[in-house]
């Protein structure tokens, strides 16, 4: 078993929480992005900060609402699921997934999940870290979702 099924059978399992399962699969595509590249550390993301093109994605996006009457939400989604998600579509039968491609195409949504690669969610999350949304009710509620 690979190290980042064992990981995803923790999280599975309960025995970690899923911001624990981000960072070992962080701190494991860290590693194996280091021995696969043949140098002496990682690539800097911008001149000057020691931080890898992975690390410098967003790592989390975030939904957070404030009511007026002192109510909040507060919600935090590890990006990761998001590429865990994507491997774990490599186990769906092909069957199923024509049938899942041709049912979201029936409603407008052209998405074909078997030609998706890691690339294009990197590409994905990557853009996400430049989107905000915040949107102020008119009860002064406010509603912010963002990545970092």
């Amino acid at each position: 078993m690979t190290e980042r099924l064992r990981i995803l059978n923790m999280l599975g399992e309960g025995k970690i929480t899923a911001d624990e399962a981000a960072e070992l699969l962080d701190a494991l595509t860290a590693r194996e992005g280091a021995a696969g590249a043949g140098t002496a550390g990682p690539v800097p993301a911008i001149a000057g900060v020691p931080t890898s093109p992975v690390q410098a994605l967003p790592k989390h996006l975030y939904v957070k609402v404030d009511s007026e009457e002192g109510d909040t939400v507060n919600v935090k989604i590890p990006l990761v699921l998001v590429r865990s998600g994507l491997k774990l579509t490599s186990l769906i039968p092909t069957s199923a997934m024509d049938q899942l491609n041709g049912s979201l195409s029936e409603r407008g949504i052209s998405i074909d999940f078997a030609s998706l690669k890691r690339e294009d969610v990197d590409e994905l999350v990557a853009a996400l870290g430049d989107m905000e949304i915040t949107v102020d009710g008119g009860s002064g509620e406010t509603v912010r979702v963002y990545a970092a």
